[in-house]
């Protein structure tokens, strides 16, 4: 583990927390200079180790000054460093950080009662795509206008090539081919023949026409999908 150089506190204070975003680099020599600033000190009994790590967790809880923060179990190096290493966990009290989780790692060292802490900079693993195929996709806006409402327009793109869904008033369906962000309807669309109101029938045959005439399909920033026809309009969907 590499251990960055911690400040040198005098017996009973407590080392400034470290600001939002630091990233910690821990050097073996850091520890080394906190450890040689006091003569060591050993507790040879349950009961001194009880009192040794109800110190260390009270001190860096203290170093820490997060809100509901905890702290996990002590890493305890020899009595050659006589260091105590604490993962402490809690949320930020700024209220520019906006209740924001803060992870830091607290040093403890045993004899002179010395603390500081660091912030922990954990890796954010990615978020997983979204997946076009194999979802359920309610249209929001048809060539630039909202949806008729409670309306309900539909489109799923099958692993199997079949795309299908409802525009509205009746069921469709057809094959269609997605390469990248290529898509294709092939022709032709099939579909129910029930009648509806005359504005559920105009936003149907405005869907169809475009969906038919898809040239490609992406997913944006924010999540929700995005048809492009031939000429341009779009079909905005969200995740149903």
């Amino acid at each position: 583990m590499n251990i960055s150089s911690p400040r040198m506190l005098l017996p009973g204070r407590v080392a400034a927390k470290a600001s939002p975003g630091t990233a910690l680099i821990l050097t073996v020599g850091a520890v080394v200079a906190l450890a040689a600033a006091a003569p060591h000190a050993v507790a040879s009994t349950a009961d001194s180790w009880m009192q040794v790590d109800k110190a260390s967790q009270t001190a860096c809880l203290k170093a820490a000054n997060l809100k509901e923060a905890t702290a996990g179990p002590p890493v305890r190096y020899s009595d050659k460093l006589m260091i105590d290493a604490r993962v402490v966990s809690g949320t930020w009290p700024q209220a520019h950080m906006k209740g924001a989780k803060a992870t830091l790692l607290c040093l403890y060292h045993r004899r002179s009662k010395r603390v500081e802490v660091q912030e922990l900079a954990l890796p954010v693993p990615p978020a997983p795509p979204v997946m076009i195929r194999d979802v359920w996709w309610q249209a929001e806006t048809i060539g630039g206008n909202a949806a008729v409402a409670n309306s309900e327009v539909t489109l799923m793109l099958g692993s199997d090539g079949k795309a299908g869904g409802k525009s509205g008033c009746n069921g469709y369906g057809a094959s269609y081919q997605l390469d990248g962000g290529n898509l294709r309807l092939m022709p032709p669309m099939i579909g129910t023949m029930m009648a509806c109101s005359p504005a559920l029938m105009a936003q149907e045959q405005a869907y169809r026409n475009l969906l038919e005439r898809a040239v490609s399909a992406k997913v944006t920033a924010d999540g929700r999908l995005e048809v492009i026809s031939a000429g341009g309009q779009t079909i905005l969907y969200a995740k149903k």
